[in-house]
C-alpha cells in the first residue's frame, strides 16, 4: 500500500471538515434569525394594506347601494369588535356587514372611525366626512370618504 503522503494531490479525497460545515450552518442560522423580525413587519404591513383596500371598496359600495336602492343608508361601526355595517336608514335592512378578524400570528387589527354613524344619501353625499384608521402592530393606514363620496386610501 502506498502511503497517503506520496499520493498525488489529484487522488486525495476532497470535501469539507465537520468544523467548516458547523461554521457555515451557524452563520446561516444567525442570518436567518436576523431576518425573522423584518419578515413579520412586512407581513403586518401587507395585512394592513389589504384590509384598507377592503374597507375602501366597502365604502364605495355603500355609496353605490344608496344610489341603487334610492334610499338613505347608515354606515355604523362597532369599532372595538372590528365590525361595521351598512343598513337601510328607514327599515334597518343590513345590506353589507364586515368583521375584521383576528390573525393568529399578528393579533387583531384595530379599527377606528372618525364619525359614527354616517348617513349616505341616494344623491351621493353623506352626512359627514369619514376617516377610518386601520392599525396592526406598527403598521397604520387610513381610508377617507368625503361628503361627496370620494373614497381614497391615505398613509
Amino acid at each position: 500500500m502506498i502511503p497517503p503522503s506520496i499520493l498525488a494531490p489529484e487522488t486525495r479525497r476532497r470535501g469539507f471538515t465537520m468544523v467548516e460545515l458547523a461554521l457555515t450552518f451557524t452563520i446561516l442560522a444567525i442570518m436567518a434569525g436576523m431576518m425573522v423580525p423584518k419578515i413579520g413587519r412586512i407581513m403586518q404591513s401587507t395585512r394592513v394594506n389589504r384590509t384598507s383596500s377592503i374597507i375602501a371598496a366597502d365604502l364605495e359600495q355603500a355609496f353605490t347601494l344608496a344610489a341603487r336602492y334610492r334610499r338613505p343608508m347608515r354606515l355604523s361601526c362597532d369599532c372595538p369588535a372590528g365590525t361595521y355595517t351598512v343598513a337601510d336608514l328607514a327599515g334597518g335592512t343590513v345590506r353589507l356587514s364586515r368583521t375584521l378578524g383576528q390573525d393568529q400570528d399578528f393579533g387583531a387589527v384595530t379599527l377606528t372611525f372618525s364619525a359614527n354613524p354616517v348617513d349616505i344619501f341616494p344623491s351621493g353625499v353623506s352626512s359627514a366626512a369619514l376617516t377610518a384608521r386601520i392599525t396592526s402592530g406598527i403598521s397604520t393606514r387610513g381610508v377617507t370618504a368625503s361628503t361627496a363620496g370620494h373614497v381614497r386610501i391615505i398613509p
